[in-house]
């Protein structure tokens, strides 16, 4: 598959090719691992939500795997990449620059959510972020991560799932291998009574199986 934009599927198997081929600069347990998250993240489910040349801003990007997707896809006109981890964001900025359309993104280093870019984006996703921030400051994460998200605009949200046990026991070990952490599942209810409180409305939430995890993705839009 090639990484520029114009000729891009969001067919797992092609997915899982292009981050192999895309993150080669990484160690070789973490380039698998990498490509093996279409597999297990819906990246299909998020991107139909992405309108074309969108401004967006992903909150805890990580090494940017869903930012270099959707550039590679043509898919955002401005992009911006934000997480704590300095190590993410270099691997994050490689994959853009390997995409062909590193001038579309950039990417920033915050040691919090009140230091997200004061600018307001079509889209602000949150993917797989909100288990690893302490249950006390889940609140003022989702608050800071929403204010960013522009009139008529989309807060995507998606994280693992409460339910079933062993579902939610796969997502656990996952990341205590992985993060070296034993996380707290997020309660889905909470974060969807926050966001229609600021003013949007949820209008699609699935429950998304893949293998032995599940996903639960709320999409929601500011009116």
């Amino acid at each position: 598959m090639s990484a520029r934009a114009g000729s891009f599927s969001f067919d797992r198997k092609d997915l899982s090719r292009f981050l192999f081929d895309l993150y080669d600069y990484e160690p070789k347990l973490l380039r698998k691992l990498i490509s093996a998250r279409p597999y297990v993240c819906p990246f299909e489910d998020i991107e139909r939500h992405i309108p074309e040349d969108a401004k967006v801003l992903d909150v805890g990007c990580g090494n940017g795997a869903l930012l270099a997707i959707l550039l590679a896809s043509g898919r955002v006109k401005v992009a911006v990449g934000c997480d704590v981890h300095e190590g993410a964001l270099a691997s994050a900025r490689m994959a853009a620059e390997r995409t062909g359309n590193a001038g579309h993104v950039s990417f920033l280093k915050i040691r919090g959510f009140e230091e997200l870019p004061a600018d307001s984006f079509d889209v602000v996703t949150m993917v797989d972020v909100l288990h690893h921030v302490p249950e006390g400051d889940r609140v003022k994460a989702v608050e800071e991560a929403i204010k960013r998200v522009a009139a008529g605009g989309i807060f995507l949200f998606k994280d693992m799932v409460e339910a079933p046990f062993w579902r939610r026991l796969a997502h656990n070990v996952d990341d205590l291998i992985f993060s070296g952490e034993w996380v707290r599942q997020v309660k889905t209810a909470k974060v969807e009574a926050q966001v229609k409180a600021a003013g949007f409305e949820l209008f699609e939430s699935l429950e998304i199986p893949r293998i032995f995890y599940g996903n639960t993705l709320r999409v929601f839009r500011r009116l």
